[in-house]
């Protein structure tokens, strides 16, 4: 708790279990499907104008797992921030189609930090800026030089802050194969102030 404005930082959601998602080249949220897993969520009027002043209020997100693909199979990640579970009208680009290391179960990690830079009564501005690590050896093997790593950024202008927000993360497989697999094993939202 802070003990300059009695501000605190406060766990919003978390992950319950699991997700595996596999054989898909339609782009599709991995982060959950609402009716099936839990879906993250961001409570309706958490940047609404209450004291504190929204402005400056913040979201961490942090969330990881497991990958694994076929030799030939590429992969590309977006997040979503939108009023519709399984939708992503407001998003952000993680990164392009790229080749996770063949054969192998590697394990990948996000956190994107959300800024609150605009308000009006019915809208809100979000600054997003994260970063993507991927790594290319098997969860405990030797240390390897085939790392992929992304920052990314990007603006969410219009959002209305007195409704629920889903963050979910949408991607896209090259070839559809059950060794396409991507697995979130944790993800929690975490409210900063």
């Amino acid at each position: 708790m802070s003990f300059t404005t009695g501000t605190q930082c406060e766990l919003l959601y978390t992950l319950n279990a699991a997700i595996t998602k596999n054989t898909y080249t339609t782009e599709a949220a991995f982060s959950g499907v609402a009716g099936t897993n839990t879906v993250c969520s961001l409570p309706a009027r958490f940047f609404a104008g209450e004291n504190p002043n929204p402005i400056g209020r913040s979201l961490y997100l942090v969330a990881s797992g497991t990958i694994a693909n076929t030799a030939a199979a590429t992969f590309a990640v977006n997040l979503g921030f939108d009023t519709t579970a399984g939708t992503k009208a407001n998003s952000v680009g993680i990164y392009s189609a790229s080749a996770p290391t063949a054969s192998v179960t590697s394990t990948w990690a996000l956190e994107v930090w959300y800024t609150c830079t605009a308000f009006a009564t019915s809208t809100i501005s979000l600054q997003v800026n994260g970063r993507w690590t991927q790594e290319a050896i098997a969860s405990g093997g030797a240390l390897g030089s085939g790392q992929l790593s992304a920052s990314f950024n990007g603006s969410l202008t219009g959002l209305d802050p007195r409704v629920q927000f889903y963050i979910e993360l949408f991607g896209t497989w090259s070839a559809s194969s059950s060794s396409n697999t991507t697995t979130l094993q944790q993800m929690l939202l975490y409210g900063l102030n």
